[in-house]
């Protein structure tokens, strides 16, 4: 048994429940960042220009603050704020961390207009977590599962 052996079992996935979660969580977390931001700036120019944006201007502006969020939380820590309240994280196929480079493709599906529904599609994975081949996971079963995984391979060692 090798680590590369090491598969994400179904039992191991975040439900649809904690995905929607973290995504109201971290929308939430993010609006008020950007709030946070132009309040201590406190540039009222910047807060008009932004309510002034019309529908594809806005939804420009917050992609673009959505990829640097994302970009930055789960290429440094595979998680994103919200994914800590919930107790998950982001992994790759045989357990590892994701690099930037999945990261950021992860991201890039992520800000598809219509990619959350991609979720409603029975038990299929998001479109950010199907073209990434990542996956969210519990935390604690996914730890453990690693443990005993890695138990088994020394096992085998001797």
């Amino acid at each position: 048994m090798k680590k590369e052996d090491f598969e994400i079992a179904n039992y191991l996935l975040a439900s649809k429940l904690k995905r929607f979660l973290n995504f109201i969580i971290d929308a939430i977390i993010i609006m008020i960042i950007v709030r946070v931001v132009i309040q201590f700036l406190n540039i009222l120019e910047i807060s008009n220009t932004i309510n002034s944006f019309d529908r594809i201007e806005r939804y420009l502006f917050w992609s673009g603050v959505s990829f640097v969020y994302y970009g930055i939380t789960e290429s440094f820590f595979s998680r994103s704020p919200a994914k800590y309240l919930t107790k998950t994280i982001v992994v790759m196929a045989d357990g590892s961390k994701p690099t930037l480079m999945v990261i950021l493709v992860r991201t890039i599906f992520r800000i598809l207009p219509l990619e959350p529904l991609s979720f409603l599609r029975g038990r299929a994975l998001g479109l950010h977590d199907e073209n990434s081949r990542t996956f969210v996971v519990i935390k604690s079963k996914f730890e453990m599962q690693m443990k005993e995984h890695f138990e088994l391979l020394s096992l085998d060692k001797s």
